[in-house]
């Protein structure tokens, strides 16, 4: 008869739970960190929000009860010269020892979360409980009142953009009587920023973009204005209009050995020019051209967008046949100009591989061994097509019939 197993682990939990001591592990003067919390006094601010800023944490406990990983840490003597000291460390976790200034840095991080929610006077204070060696630690959020936007306003100076953010509008994130999140704040600009890039604006970022915040006196209301700065390289160059880019040509350029684009670089490289796109490569093309142009989103003649770039990135990255792809954009040389020439890099992948395996088997008792050969090729017809071949053999000994028998 099965003894149950039970009793041990009953028997292994509490030597576990009595048998160590953690004090041996807590330096003079210090705490084991035995718990942590954070509580807050306004509804609207939770605290599962913050979780992400507590930079140290007490150690685990299993199933909620117990900190065995910790406890299995302690089985281990002071001794770490021996080897089964360092095994229980190994496989265990060592005691969380309090680190005030951890803590003034999560409290601090908190409190600047809270306040970029729209609660600008917010507080977060420390409340510690000792006990013996055991400390207990709780962040207390005082949120105060939140700051609400009153007006929104823009200051867009440049038409073509001011109408492109209108015809959006119904996206924008920013309304009155919102609070004066900073996070959706930065949102939007990003949202705006997208847009714009979209749009042909190839040297746009969100650094243009950004807000006045206007506050009444004794009350908790703003007025926001967002405002758009000219395009500035540098802090010393004269602010310019922002420019709309279009694609001129594309290239691709389908070798490894190509990393940089340079005249005399593809010089040493043939060449054809396919509809309205240049192919460049060495030796052999291996992707026929038409399979590069039906994956390509960007075309020549029009407005640059980030939107097409991405989603060539990823059509390419269906592509079998590919190792990867990068895709590079460089100003065409000449006062005020607004085109960007497209190069798109492509790494061939290993087209051909083979795979060997060995397995067992074991049916209703019957023991045996498979093995299996596979071959695939990842481009077969120079358009990404895979083709893969599996044979499988197997041999089985299959009792009451006498003998072994082969089975393919």
């Amino acid at each position: 008869m099965k003894k149950s197993a039970r009793p041990y682990i009953c028997t292994l939990m509490i030597a576990l739970c009595t048998s160590c001591s953690v004090s041996k592990f807590i330096p003079e003067n210090k705490y084991l960190l035995d718990e942590v919390r954070i509580v807050s006094e306004t509804k609207e601010v939770k605290p599962s929000q913050f979780n992400s800023y507590i930079r140290q944490n007490p150690n685990a406990k299993w199933f909620n009860l117990v900190k065995i990983p910790m406890r299995t840490y302690c089985i281990s003597g002071v001794d770490s010269t021996k080897w089964i000291n360092r095994f229980f460390r190994k496989i265990g976790d060592a005691p969380v020892i309090y680190d005030e200034s951890v803590a003034l840095k999560s409290q601090e991080e908190i409190e600047k979360a809270v306040r970029n929610m729209g609660y600008m006077g917010a507080t977060v204070h420390l409340d510690k409980k000792t006990k013996k060696d055991k400390l207990k630690l709780a962040y207390h959020i005082h949120a105060g009142h939140p700051y609400t936007v009153r007006h929104v306003a823009y200051d867009i100076d440049d038409l073509l953009i001011s109408d492109y953010m209108r015809q959006d509008s119904a996206q924008s994130l920013l309304a009155s009587g919102m609070l004066f999140d900073v996070n959706v704040l930065d949102a939007e600009r990003q949202r705006i920023t997208k847009l714009l890039q979209n749009k042909g604006y190839y040297k746009f970022n969100k650094d243009f973009l950004v807000y006045q915040a206007d506050t009444t006196r004794n009350t908790y209301l703003v007025d926001l204005t967002l405002r758009l700065l000219p395009y500035q390289r540098r802090k010393e160059d004269l602010p310019q209009k922002h420019r709309q880019y279009k694609v001129g040509e594309v290239n691709f350029l389908a070798d490894d050995e190509i990393m940089s684009v340079q005249e005399e670089t593809l010089a040493e490289f043939d060449s054809l020019r396919y509809k309205e796109y240049n192919m460049y490569y060495k030796r052999k093309a291996f992707l026929r051209p038409q399979v590069l142009v039906d994956f390509n989103r960007i075309r020549p003649g029009e407005l640059y967008s980030e939107q097409d770039v991405q989603n060539t990135y990823s059509n390419l990255g269906r592509l079998r046949a590919l190792k990867y792809s990068n895709i590079r954009f460089h100003e065409v040389n000449g006062k005020d100009s607004t085109q960007l020439d497209a190069y798109v890099f492509l790494a061939k992948n290993k087209n051909k591989s083979m795979a060997f395996e060995v397995e067992g088997t074991n049916s209703a008792g019957d023991l045996g061994a498979a093995a299996s050969v596979s071959f695939q090729h990842r481009n077969v017809f120079k358009g990404s097509e895979t083709f893969m071949m599996k044979v499988r053999g197997a041999y089985e000994a299959i009792t009451g019939l006498g003998g072994p028998h082969r089975i393919m």
